[in-house]
């Protein structure tokens, strides 16, 4: 497997997330766009039904396929990585991900696919939701950014040490930041993602936002099946306020399944009900073939 640029701060993480957390093989791939080559993680049989994976942020693709990667026995996933977020692909963060999204459908001959989103990547399906809704066949939303942030002390917890360890580099700031988003203790997380999301808060623009729609209105068109799963004791998106706001914004969401005692970095039970969950709405409402 090919590694990131050598003057990314994430290079060698990528492949070390790959060989330590994914138990599927899995194949690289290039996607060429208007505006530049986008890299993607495939894993599964190219014959089967698609599902297009959207990382989560300040990990890479690597990280984000491990929670979901069992559905290769069933499906194909095709998870690319995200311009502006730890990855491969030379795109530049594009003023809206949603013209990304249909660059992508198009490079993959795909009219529409069911799109899976984790945390940003899920407010990445809600703006192509919102923009292309003809092109998503159905919405898996795990723990989703898009319906917004509120302010709280667990969130606190994680911006000021994480400004903290920004500075100084101190790992027990990392932990100290880390420690609100994890289920499981840090001492139990796997270091490569410990180091990818450390190398984020030192390296990326902490000040950019979650994307989204900003208001309800805009997913007034988007009427394909949906799946949301929350934590509920997430930071970010706290689980009872997101279904609530989620049954708000889209008014065709078909289930809001809420992980009791889980926080936003699910552990391997949390992501293993996930799947499970998943798997069954793809039954009940379908992926269709290439």
């Amino acid at each position: 497997m090919t590694g990131t640029n050598a003057e990314s701060p994430f290079s060698g993480l990528y492949d070390r997330a790959a060989e330590n957390l994914l138990e599927v093989p899995v194949s690289d791939e290039w996607i060429d766009t208007p505006d530049g080559r986008t890299h993607l993680l495939t894993a599964g049989d190219p014959s089967a039904p698609p599902v297009v994976v959207f990382q989560g942020g300040n990990i890479t693709t690597p990280v984000t396929l491990s929670w979901v990667e069992a559905l290769a026995d069933e499906y194909y996933l095709l998870a690319p990585d995200t311009p502006g977020q730890p990855g491969k692909t030379t795109v530049e963060t594009p003023a809206a991900y949603s013209s990304w999204v249909g660059d992508l459908l198009d490079g993959l001959g795909l009219d529409s696919a069911p799109m899976l989103g984790i945390s940003h990547g899920a407010g990445i399906v809600l703006e192509a939701a919102a923009d292309i809704p003809d092109r998503i066949e159905t919405a898996l939303l795990i723990v989703p950014a898009g319906f917004g942030t509120p302010l709280s002390v667990d969130l606190l917890r994680i911006v000021l040490p994480s400004l903290a360890y920004r500075l100084s580099g101190q790992r027990w700031l990392l932990d100290r930041a880390l420690t609100p988003m994890f289920t499981q203790p840090i001492s139990a997380v796997d270091e490569t993602v410990v180091e990818t999301v450390g190398t984020a808060l030192r390296t990326g623009d902490l000040r950019a936002e979650f994307p989204g729609p900003d208001e309800p209105a805009e997913l007034a068109g988007f009427e394909a099946p949906t799946l949301v799963i929350t934590a509920e004791q997430d930071p970010f998106f706290p689980g009872e306020r997101t279904c609530e706001r989620a049954g708000r914004y889209l008014s065709a969401m078909t289930a809001c399944l809420m992980l009791t005692g889980e926080r936003h970095f699910l552990p391997s039970v949390g992501q293993g009900h996930a799947v499970e969950r998943i798997r069954r709405f793809l039954g009940e409402h379908g992926g269709s073939a290439r």
